[in-house]
């Protein structure tokens, strides 16, 4: 009689795991190459990519080193601004009653609302 029954090794199990890191990869690579050199013009934003690779003086996409730089830059600036803003509103509004709201909502009363 034959035996039917199958035995797998390990290396058997680690099949869908390579079929999974080489998807991963493929999905990687398309990304990066067709995404980020032919999808993404010099008018858009900077992506993930060229981030990263600005911070390892790396240029990763269509954007210049020096256009990275100079919007990071600009972001940082409009972020203190917005900062800067934020405090000047909250200390404007600590000469008032503590924590109250800025907008005073109006209290109505259940017996003059039921009529």
């Amino acid at each position: 009689m034959v035996n039917l029954k199958q035995e797998f090794e390990l290396y058997d199990y680690l099949g869908p795991v390579a079929v999974a890191l080489a998807f991963a990869i493929i999905v990687l690579f398309l990304s990066f190459f067709l995404l980020n050199y032919c999808l993404i013009s010099k008018e858009d934003e900077v992506t993930v990519f060229e981030r990263f690779g600005s911070r390892h003086n790396v240029r990763l996409g269509p954007h210049s080193l020096d256009s990275i730089r100079r919007r990071k830059q600009r972001q940082a600036e409009i972020e203190a601004e917005q900062q800067q803003q934020s405090s000047k509103l909250i200390s404007s509004n600590k000469g008032t009653s503590g924590n109250a709201p800025i907008i005073q909502i109006p209290q109505v009363k259940i017996d003059d609302a039921s009529s």
